[in-house]
């Protein structure tokens, strides 16, 4: 696979940094999962989403990636060695160069922190927002790294309008449920995200605006049930 697919462009590549997003494009699974699922829990061939995480490692370029094993937690770690594993945990931060974080999604925010001298890889879903996962991650990059200029960047996940929730008490998120066109109560994760980084002082926030319910370009869970996970990586040089 050539460096120059569309579908495995970063949306940042500058002197310290590269990141960007997956979508369903230039994989090896077959339908439901087709193409490039990175999911190897959701019942695709193990051997696919072997040779679909080679396809992503050689398009970037880098020495190895890593895939959490994501359980809807608060749980951040930190990658010191590369031959570490990982606890089972949904973030994950290093200051190695040349190893790619990768965050797996259908439908969550994959949100990328990144700095000069660390990044981070966060599965945020309802969940983990509830549970102030971003933040966590980010206070442990600053006290950990001794950052203070992070940015943070979220690809494509579930827009507020398809994110029904019927009945579901948020508590004090309850604040960020709203009506939708069908008159349905949905969450609103990109504004409980922002009311949650506004006093973080990062030094950059860019959120996309795909909604990947509506979008078949990306995976859905909401949408499609059986289906793959697309994902967001980030690495330092």
């Amino acid at each position: 696979m050539g460096r120059d697919r569309s579908y495995l462009k970063p949306l940042l590549n500058n002197d310290f940094v590269n990141l960007g997003f997956t979508n369903i494009f230039g994989g090896v699974s077959k339908k439901p999962f087709e193409s490039l699922n990175l999911g190897s829990h959701v019942g695709d061939i193990a051997e696919n989403v072997i040779k679909n995480k080679k396809i992503l490692q050689n398009n970037l370029g880098v020495e190895k990636i890593i895939f959490m094993e994501q359980i809807h937690s608060d749980k951040v770690e930190i990658l010191k060695s590369h031959n570490q594993i990982l606890q089972p945990c949904d973030a994950v931060i290093t200051n190695l160069k040349n190893i790619a974080l990768c965050v797996m999604v259908a439908d969550c925010m994959p949100v990328i922190l990144y700095s000069k001298k660390c990044v981070a890889a966060v599965h945020a879903g309802r969940s983990g927002v509830l549970k102030h996962i971003i933040s966590k991650t980010i206070n442990l990059m600053k006290d950990e790294f001794k950052v203070d200029q992070i940015s943070l960047f979220i690809g494509p996940f579930i827009q507020k309008n398809c994110y029904e929730i019927g009945d579901l008490d948020l508590k004090e998120f309850n604040k960020f449920v709203v009506l939708n066109d069908k008159n349905k109560r949905c969450f609103d994760l990109k504004s409980a995200v922002l009311d949650e980084i506004k006093n973080l002082n990062l030094k950059s926030v860019k959120i996309s605006k795909i909604c990947t319910h509506c979008d078949k370009n990306y995976f859905s869970y909401r949408r499609d049930k059986i289906t793959g996970r697309f994902a967001g990586w980030v690495y330092l040089k």
